[in-house]
């Protein structure tokens, strides 16, 4: 497609005719730009937000992966939860919050101890991205046998709230991207990264190296572990806005 356009001269998204061949995606893209204001199809909207059952969980891991596995049990490069970030939502608004830090270098036992205390046995589980969850889940129910059918429920109940954002709400602004750090600014610009010390997860991966470190001084150590958990905190009530956002439109 990108060879057709540019054998037709065609350099800017207004240039692109209407009878173009375009994915769904594509499309709405296009109509956005074209007409200036956000694509919005309430129906789909509607349906997500149907299918959804309370109370909700807005779910991040935070990963770390490495050529050299930080202890017996890693693989090279396969990456390891050591983080996550939990928001319950309840039918009637309450919002609480739920965390998780390794401190060392470690197989994730005590993160999966601490997601069955946090975790209830029903409620639609929201994720951004979510494959990237659901596949860490389902390396740890390998590892971990006896927590496969625990890890296997969180992956069967979750759902992706980016999906939401590749056809039912499209905004030019997100300059064709539908990742969290794209999409925040645009609909909910009250909140922002760019304050935070921890900005990514490629910093997080690196400031959590620093941080189990033997060497790392303790309070550079705890000074770190506060970044972190901030960070992806606002991650998951990052998800907690777009959702009210989205509500909001019904």
């Amino acid at each position: 497609m990108v060879d057709c356009i540019i054998n037709d001269d065609i350099i800017d998204l207004d240039q692109v005719p209407g009878s173009f061949p375009l994915s769904p995606q594509q499309s709405a893209v296009l109509a956005a730009v074209t007409s200036k204001r956000p694509v919005i199809d309430i129906n789909s909207i509607q349906t997500f937000f149907d299918e959804l059952i309370y109370p909700l969980y807005f779910f991040d891991f935070e990963t770390y992966a490495s050529a050299i596995p930080l202890t017996c049990g890693m693989s090279p490069h396969k990456h390891v939860p050591f983080q996550y970030s939990l928001h319950i939502l309840s039918a009637d608004g309450k919002l609480r919050h739920e965390e998780y830090l390794a401190s060392s270098a470690q197989l994730p036992i005590d993160l999966i101890l601490k997601m069955k205390r946090d975790f209830g046995e029903t409620g639609s589980i929201v994720s951004w991205h979510a494959s990237f969850e659901k596949t860490q889940n389902k390396e740890m129910a390998r590892l971990y046998r006896e927590h496969a059918n625990f890890l296997t429920d969180i992956n069967e109940r979750m759902v992706d709230l980016e999906d939401l954002f590749k056809t039912a709400y499209v905004d030019a602004r997100f300059d064709g991207y539908t990742s969290i750090k794209k999409v925040l600014p645009v609909i909910c610009p009250e909140l922002s990264y760019k304050d935070l010390d921890v900005q990514d997860g490629t910093a997080a991966m690196d400031a959590w190296s620093t941080m189990i470190n033997p060497e790392t001084a303790t309070a550079e150590k705890e000074n770190i572990a506060k970044a972190l958990l901030k960070y992806c905190e606002l991650d998951t009530f990052a998800m907690v806005a777009i959702y009210r956002f989205l509500r909001n439109l019904l």
